[in-house]
Formats: structure tokens, C-alpha cells, sequence
């Protein structure tokens, strides 16, 4: 009896250790939220697998939200006029989805991609030197960087993926005043590794 329950135990520490860190995204749903809206109302996002998406209606119109299309199926149900609505939808299979809002095909739509997870580099807890505040930030990002650190790039992404900014230079601040209001990840690049924090442009 011993033996299995130390056999038990072990198995559920092993599951627990190798767990995946997921995320919670939020899209601002209601009329012109498009791949072209900045910030939040952007709705063509970049994930890894096991991350879930909610959708929060912002406005007074009957929205829904359905997938058109992809790797994933899914339907918010009857449409509501009540702000403050949510819909989450965990995405577990590679590749894109596309979504609408039923009603309002033309002006509420995007696509969800989910890549495999570590892609995104999220949060790599393995370098405890390196530090970015403050978070939320309006006009600038100042960095804390391992001093033996051998760099090789310092970049910003958006949710999307797309690279808005890159030096190869060590830098204490960066200005984000140009950047839209939203969620970023700073890539660090050294020789050995790369690494990676998430923080918020108000």
C-alpha cells in the first residue's frame, strides 16, 4: 500500500512539474474590432497551445462570436446587447482559426494562430537578473540585464509577432511612446540563450 501510494504521489509531482504555464487573452469585442484596431480591439492574436481567449463585449450591439473556419470549432451562443459579456474559448490544436461576429460580418472578425508552446518565450524564469519596469508603461521601459550577459539583440513583438522594434546595442531604456496601447513581449537575445518578458503599453 505504501509503495503505491509513494508511486502515485510521484506521478502526480511529475505532472505538476512539467505543467504548462498558459495565458488568458483578452479581445475587446464590439463594432470595428478587426485585425486593423490597435490595442485590445485587435483581433488577429498569436498564442500558444493550452491559451485561452475571451472575448469582452464593449458596446450596447447584439454581438456573438463563431469560428468561420480552421483547426478549432466554436459559438458563443444567442447574441446579447449587454456590455461587460464574456466568451472564452481554449485553443488546443495547432494552426488558425478564423472567427466572426455573426451579425456583423464585415466589421467584427479576425483569426486566432496557435503555435507550440515555448514558442512565444514567455517568461523564462531561468535568468532571475533581468528585470523590466515600469510595467504597465506609457512612455519608456527601463531594463535590469545579467551583467555577464554576451548580447546579441534586443527586440519588441506585438501580439501578432511582428518585430516593432530591434537594437544590437545594450540599452537602459527604450521609448515605446510610439508603440499602440497593447500587450508586448522583449525578446533578449544572447549568445548562449534567449529569453523573454511580456509587458503592457497603457
Amino acid at each position: 500500500m505504501k509503495k503505491e501510494l509513494l508511486f502515485i504521489t510521484l506521478i502526480v509531482l511529475s505532472i505538476s512539474s512539467n505543467a504548462q504555464t498558459t495565458q488568458t487573452i483578452t479581445i475587446e469585442w464590439g463594432f470595428n474590432s478587426t485585425p486593423n484596431a490597435s490595442g485590445a480591439a485587435n483581433t488577429n492574436r498569436t498564442i500558444e497551445v493550452g491559451d485561452t481567449v475571451e472575448w469582452r463585449w464593449y458596446d450596447g450591439g447584439f454581438h456573438n462570436v463563431a469560428s468561420t473556419g480552421g483547426t478549432e470549432s466554436f459559438n458563443s451562443g444567442s447574441t446579447t446587447n449587454t456590455n461587460g459579456v464574456n466568451f472564452s474559448f481554449t485553443f488546443n490544436q495547432l494552426g488558425t482559426t478564423n472567427f466572426i461576429c455573426q451579425p456583423h460580418s464585415s466589421i467584427m472578425f479576425g483569426a486566432i494562430t496557435v503555435v507550440s508552446e515555448g514558442t512565444l518565450g514567455i517568461d523564462d524564469l531561468s535568468l532571475e537578473n533581468f528585470s523590466l519596469f515600469p510595467n504597465p508603461a506609457s512612455t519608456e521601459i527601463s531594463l535590469k540585464l545579467p551583467k555577464a550577459l554576451n548580447l546579441k539583440t534586443i527586440a519588441i513583438h506585438d501580439l501578432l509577432g511582428q518585430e516593432v522594434f530591434k537594437t544590437k546595442t545594450s540599452v537602459n531604456t527604450i521609448d515605446i511612446s510610439n508603440l499602440n496601447q497593447g500587450m508586448f513581449f522583449l525578446k533578449i537575445t544572447s549568445e548562449e540563450s534567449s529569453f523573454s518578458k511580456r509587458f503592457i503599453k497603457l
